[in-house]
């Protein structure tokens, strides 16, 4: 049997939780826990509010059987990694501090809201012009929108600084193509 991402993510920050290391699932990972049809990351990406204590993470990580290979952690009979990017979840440079409360099998698991993981996505688009990422933000959207929270969605979007002209274009364009969604 497989695992979603979202149990074996709700698995790992159990067991990092008894270690005093408490995560937050962040980048395309934290749509996945959300909207999990629309897009399947191959991996988690987790944020570390406590600070990143690699030393740390490695030890516990390695005692559910994973070993650390360049900057990812792998796990014979396990189909994601894990991937420890940040210490506070941040979209741009504001600090995110609210998470979604996702259950999972092996209790909650706290992810970015899914408003802030589709502003999340949008950022990769407006400042990488990574076009994959604005389709699963509005795939994510779609899929999700009468549990969308328009406000938040608003306030996520706010966040992004596009920085110069070509960036500013891509950020008009992706609110243009998620507010035809939202209408």
């Amino acid at each position: 049997m497989t695992s979603s991402l979202a149990d074996v993510a709700g698995a790992v920050a159990a067991h990092l939780r008894l270690k005093g290391i408490d995560v937050v699932v962040v980048g395309g990972s934290a749509i996945t826990v959300h909207v999990p049809a629309v897009y399947t990351s191959h991996d988690i990406d987790f944020a570390v509010p406590t600070g990143q204590r690699l030393g740390e993470i490695t030890a516990a990580l390695a005692q559910i059987g994973f070993v650390r290979i360049g900057r990812e952690y792998v796990a014979p009979n396990v189909v994601y990694s894990v991937d420890i990017v940040a210490d506070v979840p941040m979209i741009e440079q504001e600090a995110i501090y609210d998470y979604a409360l996702i259950e999972t099998t092996s209790g909650m698991l706290k992810a970015l809201h899914l408003e802030d993981a589709i502003s999340d996505r949008v950022a990769a688009f407006v400042h990488w012009s990574d076009s994959e990422s604005l389709d699963v933000a509005e795939r994510a959207l779609s899929a999700a929108r009468v549990r969308i929270d328009d406000g938040r969605l608003v306030t996520a979007l706010r966040r992004l600084r596009p920085e110069g002209a070509a960036a500013s274009l891509r950020l008009e364009l992706a609110r243009e193509r998620l507010n035809k969604i939202v209408s």
